[in-house]
């Protein structure tokens, strides 16, 4: 007896969830390039930086990559890199000179939590395709949260040890 081929299951998460990872993507690209560029960078802060910055560039391809398939395209790799990107975020808290934003983490922490419970519901129960107005909702809504999110990472890299606010400089007339 020959068993009938299954049809593959394919996991389609709501179509909210790729807008969310690409505000999961750009405060942990975000978080990463100010921990680069800090003020007393020292070396553990760099690498956990460039690490946060490689997981949201991933992030940002694996949206793209969603809404251009119009499927959730490698479900297990894409929680174990949010996991990763909030494990970064969290360490990042823990170095020296700490120059991670509490509020940009804690946004990050959000967003992810958020995108792996909408991976995990697409691949348990797939939803229907895209639609526009959904995505311009979600869209709208991860503005509202990430931008905020966004403007303290920099705040964050220009504090000094002290806790006081470097100048920047603007050079006007040169």
């Amino acid at each position: 007896m020959t068993e009938a081929p299954t049809a593959e299951r394919v996991s389609r998460a709501p179509s909210w969830v790729p807008v969310v990872a690409w505000g999961f993507g750009l405060v942990a690209v975000a978080l990463g390039a100010a921990a680069i560029v800090a003020v007393q960078a020292g070396t553990v802060s760099r690498v956990l930086g460039a690490s946060s910055v490689a997981v949201g560039l991933g992030a940002l391809a694996w949206g793209a990559t969603s809404l251009a398939l119009d499927r959730t395209p490698v479900p297990r790799a894409a929680l174990c890199g949010l996991f990763a990107g909030m494990g970064i975020a969290v360490a990042l808290l823990t170095t020296a000179p700490g120059r991670a934003s509490i509020l940009a983490v804690a946004m990050l922490l959000g967003l992810g939590v958020a995108v792996a419970c909408g991976i995990v519901q697409g691949t348990r129960h797939p939803s229907p395709r895209s639609n526009l107005w959904t995505l311009l909702s979600a869209a709208a809504v991860v503005t509202v949260l990430v931008v905020p999110a966004l403007g303290v990472c920099q705040g964050a890299a220009l504090l000094d040890a002290d806790g006081t606010v470097l100048p920047v400089v603007t050079h006007e007339g040169h």
